[in-house]
């Protein structure tokens, strides 16, 4: 994320909104932002939002999500708005939204459900 000079730009309980500005290390063939970098800003929005409330405690590691793209990505700027839809004992729920800003105007383009694994702190690194 830092690579792509992706920024932290809201963090609150149970929500996290990430934004990416616009380069040519995150667009694919036709020069929109690559549909790879939405599903990796939201994940990764998705993933703070648990964290929120989860740490100091736990933390969390993706299970799995799904994402719908509703429209091509085009603008200046992604925003990724992650929030928890339920935080369980060992798994949690998310959903974030990406949209694309242009010219100041913000466009949905994509739709991320995720769950994820609790992981209590300490816990042994998997080899």
């Amino acid at each position: 994320m830092q690579a792509w000079n992706a920024r932290l730009t809201s963090m609150t309980p149970g929500a996290c909104e990430i934004s990416l500005p616009m380069s040519a290390a995150v667009t694919q063939q036709h020069g929109y932002f690559h549909g790879g970098v939405i599903g990796t800003l939201a994940d990764a929005a998705g993933g703070y939002a648990a964290n929120t409330q989860l740490m100091p405690v736990s933390e969390c590691l993706s299970a799995e999500y799904k994402i719908n793209f509703v429209a091509p990505a085009i603008g200046d700027m992604l925003i990724a708005r992650g929030k928890v839809l339920k935080a369980g004992k060992t798994l949690v729920v998310t959903s974030a939204e990406v949209f694309a800003v242009h010219q100041g105007k913000e466009k949905l383009c994509a739709i991320m459900q995720q769950t994820l694994f609790v992981i209590p702190k300490g816990s042994p690194k998997v080899d």
